[in-house]
């Protein structure tokens, strides 16, 4: 019904928190992880090396500066066959409608193929070909929400967050199986 209009939006497991809205952006050189994600996530920040990364077009008209890098574990599939590779994300200080972004070298590192018309992606697995399925109404969901806070950060109602501080876990006990993150 929506054949190509909508992004491809799957649901890996990053960091060992399911993420339910991850961007797979075959246009974009990077891997990113926004820092509210972060915040969520309760990533110590001990783990987050500096960097000098700039952003420019991931909002279009705002430009911004890195919080850091680090490395994580991805891993799509299912039990019975599923691939992990570790991928290193520049952490961006804005929000936006996704959890994550996945761009060409996350593509390279799991040697997938997506086909955006059917929203999906298909890559090699110990126990054959893992695909990957997305959800159209999910994906325009997302979509819109970002348009919206887009629109918003363009017309100066809402100031991107622009922190170099990453806050600690409120909870250092913290379940680090598998957790969704809305």
């Amino acid at each position: 019904r929506h054949g190509g209009s909508a992004a491809l939006v799957l649901d890996p497991i990053i960091g060992g928190f399911h993420l339910t809205r991850v961007l797979m952006d075959g246009g974009s050189s990077l891997n990113l992880l926004y820092q509210d994600t972060v915040r969520k996530m309760g990533i110590d920040p001990s783990r987050i090396k500096p960097t000098t990364t700039t952003f420019k077009g991931v909002i279009p008209g705002v430009e911004a500066h890195g919080t850091g890098s680090i490395s994580l574990e991805v891993v799509f599939g299912s039990p019975e066959n599923f691939r992990r590779e570790d991928l290193i994300f520049d952490i961006v200080p804005f929000r936006i409608g996704y959890h994550a972004l996945l761009g060409r070298t996350a593509f390279a590192r799991f040697n997938a193929v997506p086909n955006y018309a059917y929203l999906k992606l298909k890559m090699p697995g110990p126990r054959g070909t893992i695909t990957i399925n997305g959800n159209t109404e999910h994906s325009l969901r997302t979509e819109g929400h970002t348009v919206a806070i887009t629109a918003e950060v363009q017309s100066g109602l809402l100031k991107p967050h622009i922190s170099s501080v990453i806050k600690p876990p409120a909870s250092t006990t913290q379940d680090r199986s598998i957790l969704e993150l809305d």
